[in-house]
């Protein structure tokens, strides 16, 4: 039987994400070098009540508990929530769908993370909506830190038989072997793909290509931003460098935001 083709981006990323399928690749506590320079620049204003969106197993979440003091998760696959209390029973996790954040209340939270670029799993319509929902329970003067895949770098992703090209032969064998799943999980995404003036759709190398991620230059994630209720405070790269208004970035697959509730 012909597997269901899926008719938007929500409905091929949730059947991917709902499974749980990637618990052990997301069970550590190593941070990138943009979230380091976040948590350390930032340390005095993350206190009070903190929630991270798509809390997976807990990576960020450990570190949260040490600068933070009531830290909250929610997450939508079962086996990562079941993890994530297994390891870390100090913070609250909730199994739940970004896209529904009733369960907490009005300004209920001093602070409000979606690292991993964990809201480019929808397009854009859903993604001003969960903006709004994040922007009802942010404090007035609250923080959002959010990743989010940088459009500059579009240019660099590769296609699935680029990924054989190497001089590694190891990896190529690797590669070649995993080229037929690659190229059927591309062909369900690549009808999907959307070219818009303030972003992009991007079929990418995540999860052999099962997914559809949305890619946004740093200055429309500002303005992004700022139509929900947010002053872009910083944005920084990777490595952690700043990247400032009009900058590109190129080279960078995603940047990180930090944004202050007005």
């Amino acid at each position: 039987m012909e597997a269901h083709q899926p008719e938007t981006p929500e409905e091929l990323n949730a059947a991917v994400w709902s499974r749980g399928d990637f618990v052990d690749d997301y069970v550590d506590d190593r941070l990138r070098a943009a979230e380091v320079v976040i948590l350390l620049r930032y340390r005095d204003e993350l206190h009070g009540r903190l929630l991270e969106l798509g809390s997976g197993a807990g990576r960020l979440t450990r570190c949260l508990l040490e600068v933070g003091g009531e830290v909250h998760g929610l997450d939508i696959a079962p086996a990562m929530v079941e993890r994530a209390r297994q390891e870390l029973p100090q913070a609250t996790f909730h199994e739940g769908d970004m896209r529904d954040l009733t369960r907490f209340g009005d300004g209920s939270f001093d602070a409000v993370f979606a690292p991993f670029n964990v809201l480019d799993v929808f397009g854009d319509d859903l993604r001003n909506e969960v903006f709004d929902g994040i922007a009802r329970i942010v404090a007035p003067g609250g923080l959002f830190v959010l990743s989010t895949h940088n459009r500059g770098y579009v240019p660099n992703v590769p296609a699935p038989i680029e990924q054989v090209r190497t001089r590694n032969p190891l990896k190529a064998a690797v590669d070649l072997l995993r080229l037929p799943k690659r190229m059927r999980n591309r062909r369900r995404a690549q009808p999907l793909e959307r070219e818009r003036p303030d972003y992009a759709l991007v079929n990418d190398e995540a999860h052999d290509y099962a997914l559809l991620h949305y890619y946004i230059s740093r200055d429309a994630e500002a303005r992004q931003l700022a139509a929900h209720g947010f002053e872009l405070l910083a944005c920084f790269d990777l490595a952690g460098g700043e990247v400032g208004p009009g900058e590109a970035a190129r080279d960078c697959s995603e940047l990180h935001y930090v944004a202050r509730r007005v």
